[in-house]
């Protein structure tokens, strides 16, 4: 029987950073890592697959680096966990004693609660490079014209992007809420990557519910609430993910059926020799500490650092799920960290906001500058404290939520924002007469004296 000091169970974001934050703190320590996937891909990455990378493995996390530090890294299927004697079962009957363990099993796509998701050429997106070949494969029959891609978050706004980019493709984007990317980012960010979409030539519905995915055997069409039917070669379905927690309920580890595996601060679970990181674990907000669904590999990566810091001692707290995002769709990026305003209305919050556009480059007549970067801060009334940041235009969207996040996590209000110092260059960011945190903060401030 093999034995492994330290156990990772999972083989993507947040088993990959629980692997590396034990072998700095515990290099002699012998780690295992098991994976049911030949390989690891990117996660963010996958929509990129059929449109820039044009290629599956592309999208690959090489094991060498893990390899390289003594790590093994088995390919498998665990079955089962003797949790009294230490054991790990594998499906080929192999067995692994570890001292500790980690959870890092990820989460599953959602279906919509509608009739023909088991038809062939109806794809939910799922992180096994075989099945993300089976997509691309499908892609390039010559039947495949028409493509409806069901959800307007971050996965359905990129994978729609990508499939239209890659060729001749009749793209529908369908999204139940009044515009894309509502769930995380203010509306005047969706209406930006909706024209974006638009301009490419990709048909976006929203306001609409799919009632029905039709055909025989394979996809033929999908049925809206609208009563409109789009004619469907292929479907891909992006409406979000529910955290594997089987295994996890099979051995008796405490689990929340919707948040997932149960953990405290540390990471640890109801078994001291278990911690659990990534999707397929609860998570709270670092807003207001309620349960956060916040699925992300940057979550992923965090806890995945703090459960492998941990391990083999309690080290690092995790500080709470500020939600950070960024994307690019055409020429705009998009960005968003902690609440958007309807959030905050239904948590019951008193707020204000401030809001700044301004150009991303000074002058704005230099190469590559965005003339509109639109930016929206949301502060609690009475603490000040910042608890949302929302980012549309040029490529530093990416760089400035981080900024707010960071903000949120840390607690600074608006006013210690205004009096933070940022870097700031003509040819990579705004004039610091109008550096867009700062003001939008300052805008904040004389909105809250209104």
């Amino acid at each position: 029987m093999k034995n492994a000091d330290l156990l990772i169970l999972g083989g993507s974001a947040a088993g990959l950073a629980a692997a590396n934050a034990a072998y700095a703190r515990f290099p002699k320590k012998k780690i295992n890592i098991i994976r049911n996937v030949d390989y690891t891909v990117v996660p963010c990455g996958i929509p990129y697959i059929y449109g820039y990378l044009d290629n599956v493995e592309k999208d690959k996390i090489p094991d060498q680096g893990f390899l390289n530090k003594g790590m093994e890294i088995t390919i498998g299927e665990v079955v089962d966990i003797d949790r009294t004697n230490k054991i790990v079962t594998l499906a080929d009957g192999e067995q692994i004693q570890y001292e500790k363990l980690v959870f890092g099993l990820g989460s599953s796509p959602k279906f919509p609660p509608v009739e023909g998701t088991a038809l062939k050429n109806v794809y939910p997106i799922k992180k096994d490079p075989v099945y993300l070949q089976q997509i691309y494969d499908a892609l390039n029959a010559p039947d495949v014209k028409d493509v409806v891609v069901i959800g307007g978050g971050f996965i359905g706004v990129e994978m729609a992007e990508q499939i239209k980019l890659r060729g001749d493709y009749n793209v529908s984007l369908v999204e139940a809420l009044p515009h894309c990317l509502m769930m995380t980012c203010e509306e005047f960010a969706g209406t930006r990557a909706e024209a974006e979409l638009q301009t490419m030539g990709v048909n976006i519905m929203t306001n609409t519910m799919v009632k029905a995915i039709n055909g025989a055997d394979k996809v033929e069409s999908v049925a809206l609430s609208s009563g409109e039917t789009l004619k469907a070669d292929m479907v891909i379905l992006g409406i979000g993910c529910g955290p594997n927690t089987d295994l996890a309920k099979k051995i008796g580890l405490d689990v929340d059926p919707k948040c997932g595996v149960k953990v405290d601060e540390y990471m640890c679970t109801s078994d001291p020799s278990i911690y659990s990181c990534g999707d397929c674990c609860t998570k709270f907000s670092a807003i207001d500490g309620t349960p956060s669904e916040a699925r992300l590999a940057s979550v992923a990566v965090l806890e995945g650092i703090i459960a492998g810091s941990n391990i083999f001692g309690n080290l690092r707290k995790h500080q709470g799920v500020v939600g950070s995002f960024c994307t690019k769709v055409g020429g705009v990026s998009i960005a968003s960290a902690g609440l958007t305003e309807k959030q905050a209305q239904d948590k019951g919050m008193d707020y204000y906001t401030g809001s700044i556009t301004a150009a991303d480059r000074h002058p704005g007549a230099l190469p590559g500058c965005t003339p509109n970067m639109e930016m929206k801060l949301l502060f609690e009334k009475g603490t000040d404290l910042a608890i949302g940041g929302h980012v549309a235009g040029g490529m530093q969207a990416g760089d400035m939520v981080n900024v707010i996040a960071v903000a949120i996590q840390n607690h600074l209000t608006a006013d210690q924002i205004v009096a933070s110092q940022f870097a700031t260059h003509p040819l990579l960011t705004g004039s610091p007469l109008v550096y867009h945190v700062l003001w939008a903060a300052e805008n904040a401030i004389v909105n809250r004296s209104k």
